[in-house]
């Protein structure tokens, strides 16, 4: 699959009439992972929106581009513009942030520290997800993670398999990028 593909195929998937509850969320968070994955970076995309739905913060993975940064996820994007322009923000009840992939350790730590209510994905990560594992954690982090929501997006199939489509893209050869630093 390519690129031109994939971009093809989002208009068919975002034309989709569906009464999924994130279907539209989801959608934002793929057009990010789109422009991730368009620039050579891993095509994840996150949208975090407040307590009165409003989208308050979007990004995507920028690990490989425009220049190198390890914490440049999705996640971590959208949590830093938030709290870069919000710091009277007190607490995240309320709030919820969807990505387009399971978040990562690292993410999936980020999140649990910044107490956002909700947390939602499209696509499991089999290798590097860290939602289903969890209960690996240490016990202090379970406790965090008590007081949040987290699971998978009500989303349609065919966007759920558009997102991992979009991940798995440039996967191979961001890890080459890795391997080689």
């Amino acid at each position: 699959m390519t690129l031109q593909d994939l971009e093809a195929r989002f208009t068919g998937v975002a034309a989709e009439h569906t009464a999924h509850q994130d279907q539209q969320l989801g959608l934002v968070a793929c057009r990010e992972a789109l422009a991730a994955a368009r620039q050579g970076n891993y095509g994840v995309g996150a949208v975090l929106v407040d307590p009165h739905g409003t989208v308050v913060a979007q990004g995507q993975n920028a690990v490989f581009y425009p220049r190198f940064r390890s914490d440049c996820h999705a996640e971590m994007v959208v949590m830093n513009a938030f709290e870069e322009r919000h710091p009277e923000v007190d607490t995240m009840r309320g709030y919820t942030l969807l990505c387009s992939l399971e978040p990562c350790p690292m993410c999936f730590a980020r999140l649990l520290t910044t107490g956002v209510q909700t947390v939602k994905f499209l696509a499991e990560d089999a290798l590097g997800g860290m939602v289903s594992h969890r209960h690996h954690l240490p016990t202090a982090w379970q406790r965090l993670g008590q007081r949040q929501e987290i699971r998978q997006a009500d989303v349609s199939d065919s966007l759920r398999q558009f997102a991992l489509d979009v991940f798995l893209l440039n996967l191979e050869a961001c890890r080459q990028k890795l391997w080689s630093r």
